[in-house]
C-alpha cells in the first residue's frame, strides 16, 4: 500500500507532459505515468511484460539495449519527435521521454530560412557581378547604360527583400508593439492606391475602393497599411491585362472583413495552405519577373495575427482571388 508521500509523488507524475515509464528486473512495467499511456494507447499496463504491451520499434529497442550508463536517442512516436533518456536505477530501467518536435520543426524552418534567403540573394548578387564585369570592359556607352539599368533593378531587389526581412523580424520578435487607434479605412486604401497607381497603369488595372468614407478600424496604422500595400500590390502585379481590384468590407460579429478581390490568374487549389510560408511562390518565375521577394503574403499573416485577427483566401484558377481579414472591432 502506497503512502501519502508516494500517492502525491505519483499524482505529480501524472501531471507532468512528459513520458516516464518504469521496467523492474523482470521486465516487467513497474509504473508508466497518465501521459506516456495515452501516447502509447496503452491501459493498465503495470505487472505486465513491456514486449507484450509496448509495439513502438524504438522504445522496444531501447528497453531491449545492454547498457549500463545513460542513453539519449531521438525517437518517433505518433510521428512526432521525442527525445529518449534511458537510466539504470537499482537493476530497474526508467525511460523518461518529452516532445521535441516543435524544436525540431524550429531547427528545420531556421535552416530552410537561411538556405531561401541565401537563394534570393545569389541570383541578383550573380547579376551584378556579370554587370560590373562588362561595364569594366564595355567601352559604348549605350551598352553601358542598359548593363546599369539591369544593375540598378537587381539593387531594387535586394533592397526589397532585406526591407521585407526586417519587417518579419521585428513582427515576429515583437519588438514593436502593436499601438491602435481608429482609422477612416478608406483615407488608407485611397493613400495605398495611390503609391501603387504607376504599378495598376502599366496593366490599365481598375482601382474600386468601394469602402464607406466613416467607416473606420481600431488598427495600428503604420503596420496595416503595409498589409494593406502588400494585398493590393499582389492583386495587381498577379492580374490580367485591364483588370479590376477592388476592396469591400462589412461587419460580421465583432469582426470588420477586409476583402481585396482581383480579377486575375487565381491560385491553384493545392497551394491554398501554403501561400502565407516565407518565400513560397505558386508560379517561380513569374513571380521573379513582377518582382516579389516571396515574404509579402507572410508579413500580411503576420500582422494580421498581431491584431489577434485572422486572414482567409477564396481563388479559382484563371478567375482571380479574394483575401479576407478580419479584424476584431473592439
Amino acid at each position: 500500500m502506497k503512502n501519502s508521500t508516494e500517492e502525491t509523488l505519483t499524482e505529480f507524475l501524472d501531471y507532468l507532459k512528459e513520458g516516464l515509464i518504469v521496467i523492474d528486473e523482470e521486465k516487467n512495467i513497474e509504473y508508466m505515468n497518465r501521459y506516456a499511456k495515452e501516447l502509447l494507447n496503452v491501459e493498465a499496463p503495470e505487472g505486465k511484460r513491456f514486449s507484450d504491451v509496448l509495439k513502438n520499434n524504438y522504445l522496444f529497442s531501447l528497453i531491449s539495449a545492454d547498457i549500463n550508463k545513460e542513453l539519449k536517442e531521438e525517437i518517433v512516436i505518433n510521428d512526432d519527435i521525442f527525445l529518449a533518456r534511458v537510466l539504470n536505477i537499482n537493476g530497474k530501467r526508467v525511460i523518461h521521454f518529452q516532445d521535441i518536435t516543435p524544436f525540431e520543426l524550429y531547427k528545420q524552418a531556421k535552416k530552410d530560412f537561411v538556405s531561401n534567403v541565401s537563394h534570393e540573394l545569389k541570383t541578383p548578387i550573380t547579376v551584378l557581378k556579370g554587370v560590373v564585369e562588362t561595364v569594366e570592359k564595355e567601352e559604348d556607352i549605350n551598352v553601358i547604360k542598359d548593363f546599369l539599368k539591369k544593375a540598378k533593378k537587381r539593387i531594387q531587389q535586394m533592397d526589397s527583400l532585406i526591407n521585407d526581412l526586417l519587417i518579419l523580424a521585428k513582427l515576429e520578435s515583437k519588438e514593436e508593439k502593436i499601438q491602435k487607434k481608429k482609422i477612416k479605412l478608406k483615407a488608407l486604401i485611397n493613400q495605398t492606391f495611390e503609391d501603387l497607381q504607376h504599378i495598376a497603369s502599366e496593366k490599365n488595372i481598375t482601382l474600386k475602393n468601394n469602402i464607406s468614407s466613416n467607416f473606420t478600424v481600431p488598427v495600428d496604422e503604420k503596420k496595416f497599411s503595409i498589409l494593406l500595400k502588400n494585398l493590393i500590390e499582389n492583386a495587381i502585379k498577379y492580374n490580367k491585362q485591364n483588370g479590376i481590384v477592388e476592396i469591400n468590407v462589412k461587419k460580421s460579429e465583432n469582426y470588420a472583413e477586409i476583402s481585396v478581390v482581383d480579377t486575375g490568374i487565381g491560385i491553384p487549389k493545392d497551394s491554398l495552405p501554403l501561400i502565407f510560408e516565407r518565400f513560397y511562390r505558386v508560379d517561380k518565375s513569374r513571380s521573379r519577373n513582377v518582382g516579389g521577394t516571396g515574404l509579402g503574403l507572410s508579413i500580411v499573416k503576420h500582422i494580421t495575427e498581431a491584431h489577434n485577427g485572422k486572414v482567409e483566401v477564396k481563388s479559382e484558377v484563371g478567375k482571380g482571388s479574394e483575401f479576407i481579414v478580419k479584424i476584431p472591432l473592439e
